[in-house]
């Protein structure tokens, strides 16, 4: 017996041993890990194929593809038992089971591009838990997601291998560590992936969160590179912790950083924790997941699109792309480890974290205008937080995020609730605070989201739950038809579904107006803006079919009138109904604006408005404006050529239309009459003092603010109020006329962090308006109103500079 045992081990050793020398590195990636850059392609297939080496202990599941068609996938490694077992484990662990055993850890890596040491991590950790730490898996799920950008991976990739020496020159000056504009960091649409777990603007987000709430792991770690000089960064983070953070999730960040410390001290590598990086912001790959129950983690790892295959850092030392993976997979097999020790307590504490929360308040009211409700909840399904229908005509106190006060309220049938009685209460409770609380002024990012004033709608937080129904979507809006003598369809402009329709309309060709002045025509009120489609302006179309069609999916109010007669206003014949033309549009790109800027208008033409574009670099934009008459050019932020910007200035004066971003205002402040005060400094004129304490009271680290809106401006055109998100402490002001949305007298913020020293010089601060040059205009949206893509209520304004500014 004990001879057939010892050959049963043998042959079973064999087996592995086989099994191992059959999977070769080499075959598959063309080089072994750490010796060259590997592409997406060559990630992915890395993992297939170690799928199928170890059928019984891994599997793979695509979850989507990216902007450019690159497989998004993540791979499951377990013991047999787990892996074949996965779907009850899921569930065990969705239901809060007493069966539940097994602790669920995620790893993320590359969700920058450039920081490209991450998926060459991922495939090694693999590699080693399935080879050298095949035991742990009777204990823990890991998931590995390899790649959550690749699109920006294999723009940086595809640059390295471009331009890198054969001899792997390490010094910085050489080509190899400079990327060119806009460098591998952002993915297709020039958006930082580390910005958008909350937001889910992308749709590499989108696909992500959908697997990641199937799962909700135990643990989530983000695998990053800061600056080749920065060394490695671990938990504990920094101040500010959200509230919301359970003391569980503080004490287990100081055990990873104990266990992780002590592999770097037996190795003499250099690291720090508890410092720069913060766990406030809702919509980073840690902090999204603390909110969700989990205890999430950023690593940085010192390198990004600097550091190439080797690169010489201040000190001398030569940091190498085997440095930065051997130390990534350090701290994922040291976390793996951890979450193992500690799996009982990681289980029973995520089960514990939404029913140990205390709220103030329970329950969030929404209401206002159709479509903006409706792309609030169609948002909130994204995260399976769960809405309903308020119970009608009940009489409430609740606090007003508009009045900024308790009221009385009396709930609609068509308001919506979202409660935190719920499993996803506490991220709830953080995208619908009113005020974020914050522990440290030093924090890493904007300190105001709440949805309300991103959405621009009317809510009321009420520290009662409040009765509901089942959720009733609204019925969809029909036009009426085609009237005998049918005269004209009339739009309201009231949100983005209405410039979505007007944008369908003018891709056929259709002649339609807008009102410069407000109506009234059988009993119903219309805002300036409101589209007006003449049969008469298009006897060659079939207008009916045309417009039956572009209102196809959209929540817009059409109606047909008979007579171009109106009861109060001016008749359609009036010249304050004005022609809507279609404009060449330009967006200007290249060396020296904001790459994400860029990326937040790409995305909106596209994805927003469906609407036709060229983007044209600065590089031959003099050419191009020569030979291309565009009536539009979008400028992003960033800097401007003293030459460039005369050019600039001779087109707008020729009848352009500019449309500028943020502190790219600066360029045209004197042709404005715009004056700016630069709060960065003292009344001497110096700089402040360098001490991150006296800097940051000099900032406004995105605060939410209401302005006052001059509504006869064609810019404010739909709007009955709006809060901008403020992050620069910059005051402009007007000299003369022209300011359409500004801040009021004595202005302080609704939410998030003011400095002291800034806090009370915002007063009429400029947020956006409109200019004039000869015969051309400037628009200034001071306020980035696309910011990230999420303030969703400043799309409107945007779209109004496109279509009715003109004048």
């Amino acid at each position: 017996m004990r001879v057939l045992f010892l050959l049963f081990i043998s042959l079973f050793i064999s087996k592995i041993s086989l099994c191992q020398e059959s999977f070769s590195v080499k075959e598959i990636l063309g080089h072994e890990i750490g010796a060259d850059f590997s592409r997406h392609s060559q990630v992915t297939e890395f993992f297939k194929k170690l799928q199928q080496e170890y059928p019984n202990n891994s599997r793979i599941e695509s979850y989507g593809v990216s902007n450019e068609g690159r497989e998004l996938l993540t791979m499951f490694l377990g013991s047999e038992s787990i892996i074949n077992n996965l779907n009850q484990i899921k569930a065990d662990h969705k239901n809060h089971a007493d069966a539940e055993k097994i602790p669920i850890v995620w790893l993320s890596y590359n969700v920058h591009g450039n920081e490209s040491s991450g998926s060459e991590a991922a495939m090694e950790t693999a590699l080693s838990l399935l080879q050298d730490k095949i035991e742990w898996l009777d204990n823990v799920l890991v998931i590995i997601d390899p790649c959550l950008n690749p699109d920006g991976r294999d723009r940086y990739v595809n640059f390295f291998k471009q331009y890198a020496s054969k001899s792997n020159n390490p010094n910085s000056l050489s080509l190899e560590h400079q990327e060119p504009w806009p460098g591998g960091r952002l993915n297709h649409y020039l958006f930082d992936l580390n910005r958008d777990w909350a937001w889910l603007t992308q749709i590499e987000s989108v696909y992500r969160i959908k697997l990641y709430n199937q799962w909700l792991p135990h643990l989530h770690v983000d695998f990053h590179e800061q600056g080749i000089n920065e060394n490695y960064y671990f938990p504990p983070a920094a101040e500010p912790y959200h509230e919301i953070i359970t003391d569980w999730q503080r004490e287990f960040q100081e055990l990873i950083g104990k266990n992780h410390a002590d592999y770097f001290d037996s190795n003499d590598w250099l690291y720090f924790s508890d410092e720069i990086f913060d766990l406030l912001y809702p919509s980073y790959g840690d902090t999204y997941p603390m909110f969700n129950g989990a205890i999430g983690m950023t690593y940085e790892q010192a390198g990004s699109g600097r550091a190439g295959s080797g690169v010489i850092l201040n000190n001398g030392d030569t940091l190498t792309l085997r440095d930065r993976i051997d130390h990534h997979v350090t701290t994922g097999l040291s976390t793996i480890e951890v979450a193992i020790t500690h799996r009982k307590r990681l289980i029973e504490e995520f089960k514990d974290f939404s029913q140990s929360q205390a709220y103030k308040y329970e329950s969030y009211i929404l209401s206002g205008e159709e479509y903006k409700i409706q792309a609030l909840i169609e948002f909130l399904d994204l995260h399976e937080i769960e809405t309903a229908s308020a119970q009608e005509n009940l009489n409430i106190k609740a606090w007003s995020y508009h009045s900024q006060q308790k009221v009385s309220y009396k709930t609609k049938k068509s308001d919506v609730v979202v409660s935190t009685n719920q499993l996803k209460g506490p991220l709830v409770k953080v995208l619908f605070e009113p005020q974020t609380f914050i522990t440290d002024s030093l924090t890493y990012d904007i300190t105001a989201w709440s949805l309300p004033y991103a959405y621009g709608i009317d809510a009321f937080a009420s520290e009662n739950l409040i009765p509901t129904t089942e959720f009733q979507a609204g019925e969809p809006k029909e036009i009426n038809g085609v009237k005998e003598n049918t005269y004209a369809y009339v739009c309201k402009w009231s949100s983005m579904e209405s410039a979505r329709f007007l944008e369908r309309i003018l891709l056929n060709n259709v002649a339609i107006r807008f009102a410069k002045k407000s109506f009234e025509i059988d009993g119903k009120f219309y805002g300036m803006g409101s589209l007006i489609i003449l049969v008469g302006d298009n006897e060659d179309l079939n207008i009916y079919e045309i417009i039956k069609n572009a209102a196809r999916n959209l929540i817009v109010d059409i109606a047909v009138y008979n007579s171009g007669h109106v009861e109060k206003g001016n008749d359609f014949g009036s010249s304050s109904f004005e022609l809507i033309s279609k404009s060449n549009i330009g967006l200007l790109v290249g060396d020296y604006f904001s790459p994400t800027n860029v990326g937040e208008i790409w995305h909106f033409f596209e994805n927003d408005l469906e609407i036709n574009f060229d983007m044209l670099h600065i590089g031959n934009i003099a050419e191009v404006i020569d030979i291309v008459d565009y009536d539009i050019l979008m400028l992003p932020e960033g800097e401007l050529s003293e030459e460039f910007r005369e050019l600039l200035e001779k087109w707008v004066s020729q009848g352009g239309k500019l449309i500028i971003f943020g502190e790219a205002i600066a360029h045209f402040s004197d042709v404005l009459g715009i004056s700016g005060r630069n709060l960065d400094m003292d009344e001497n004129g110096d700089s402040f003092d360098s001490d991150e304490r006296d800097e940051v009271s000099h900032m406004i680290t995105g605060a939410i603010y209401e302005c006052k809106i001059d509504y006869s401006n064609p810019l404010a055109f739909g709007y009955k109020n709006y809060y901008t998100l403020r992050q620069n402490q910059e005051v402009y002001k007007l000299k003369g006329k022209g300011s359409v949305f500004e801040l009021n007298e004595n202005a302080q913020q609704i939410a998030g962090f003011v400095g002291s020293m800034v806090s009370n010089e915002q007063s009429n601060a400029l947020i956006a308006g409109v200019g004039s040059l000869d015969k051309g205009q400037i628009i200034y949206l001071i306020d980035n109103p696309l910011f990230r893509c999420f303030w969703q209520s400043g799309k409107l304004m945007v779209a109004n500079a496109l279509y009715f500014v003109n004048d």
